[in-house]
């Protein structure tokens, strides 16, 4: 069987974006990775944690998701205005490409990825990992 990871940019777009091939795809017995570059939030995270990221565990729960992993980035927000980063976290519009980008990676070589699906905002980041997986989206 095949280890899939899905990267999205915040919790909820594994549902709006990719939920029903998720799905599929684990009930046939792949393994399936979530991993989303925001929590989704716009100011400093909770005590607790943000309630987006209990969502995706919720939502990756339902879909048969293996492991969901968040790379520790905030929203970038939307529109002309980018706001200032909250203080605990870069947003993800500014964070530096290769730190990003090594991430990602360090979780792409952790689960051995077979195939890596990716929305196609995040084609410049995902583009440097075609040597990490034999097939990508």
């Amino acid at each position: 069987m095949a280890t899939v990871l899905a990267f999205h940019a915040h919790p909820d777009d594994e549902v709006f974006l990719t939920g029903g091939t998720l799905a599929q795809v684990a009930a046939e017995g792949h393994r399936v990775v979530i991993v989303v570059a925001t929590d989704g939030l716009m100011d400093a995270a909770p005590e607790g944690g943000a309630l987006r990221l209990s969502e995706l565990q919720a939502s990756a729960a339902v879909l048969g998701v293996t492991r969901v992993v968040h790379l520790g980035y905030a929203s970038s927000g939307h529109g002309a205005v980018l706001y200032p980063d909250p203080p605990d976290r870069a947003r993800f519009v500014r964070a530096d490409t290769e730190e990003a980008a090594e991430r990602l990676a360090a979780v792409l070589r952790e689960e051995d990825v077979d195939l890596l699906s990716t929305a196609t905002v995040f084609v410049l980041i995902a583009g440097q990992f075609q040597g990490l997986c034999p097939r990508r989206l």
